[in-house]
């Protein structure tokens, strides 16, 4: 069937012009034709065996990997490379936070690390000069941290073999937390969210890695209340009392 101009409709389509949809920071989620690219680029990467197993036939997962690459302004592949999946936590390797600090463009240098004294007494930070020739420093790291946090004794921990890789990894990581945490976007390196199966000390990130909630001050009363022996509670907290495994993450 022909319109009064006689075209018909197969034609009209034709003529119509074509959407140029361009993938951007932020915009996947907020336009039909954005996601609907975003998600065909997804099933495309899913369908590879070229791409980390965690995103092989999981179209969902390579959908956040090509978000997080528009954000970022890179490769797709390059985050699929390097943002690992560990017991279902986001983590990204310690040399892809390197590689984004250095390569974001925000610093006339590249990262450099401040290491003094060896063995146990081993310290390192990070620090880079921005373009006012500031010096930006990251935290410091010491061997006594790593041993007192339980990074040093976990089996098979490279801390015990290369503590001055290990510890220039893990300030890097801090840095980029404290002075790049839109580029790190809060998701923690992978050996990090390994480690964290240990006790931390830090009462948020105790919350946040074993789901638990944080612990309240005692109020007097409740001291008062404790220096009497309840068998009932003593059983209860002892029935829900477990020990911190990988299984935890």
């Amino acid at each position: 069937m022909s319109n009064a101009n006689g075209n018909s409709n197969g034609q009209d389509k034709k003529d119509l012009p074509a959407i140029d949809v361009q993938l951007t920071a932020g915009n996947i989620f907020t336009s039909s034709q954005a996601f609907n690219l975003a998600a065909r680029m997804a099933d495309a990467f899913s369908k590879s065996t070229v791409v980390p197993r965690d995103y092989q036939g999981n179209p969902a997962n390579c959908l956040i990997a090509v978000e997080q690459a528009c954000r970022l302004n890179t490769s797709p592949l390059m985050i699929m490379q390097n943002l690992y999946i560990i017991q279902g936590r986001p983590a990204w390797s310690s040399q892809f936070i390197i590689s984004m600090i250095n390569a974001s463009g925000r610093f006339k240098t590249e990262l450099q690390y401040d290491m003094t004294s060896s063995g146990d007494s081993l310290s390192c930070y990070a620090y880079a000069v921005n373009h006012s020739g500031r010096k930006v420093t990251g935290p410091v790291i010491t061997m006594a941290m790593a041993i007192a946090e339980g990074w040093v004794g976990k089996n098979g921990s490279k801390w015990k073999t290369m503590p001055e890789i290990m510890i220039r990894y893990r300030a890097a990581s801090f840095f980029g937390r404290l002075n790049c945490p839109d580029l790190v976007m809060g998701i923690y390196s992978s050996d990090e969210v390994v480690e964290i199966a240990s006790e931390v000390s830090d009462p948020v990130d105790t919350a946040i890695f074993n789901r638990q909630p944080e612990q309240q001050p005692v109020t007097p009363e409740q001291t008062d209340d404790a220096d009497e022996p309840d068998n009932e509670n003593q059983s209860a907290a002892e029935a829900g009392t477990r020990e911190i495994s990988l299984d935890d993450l």
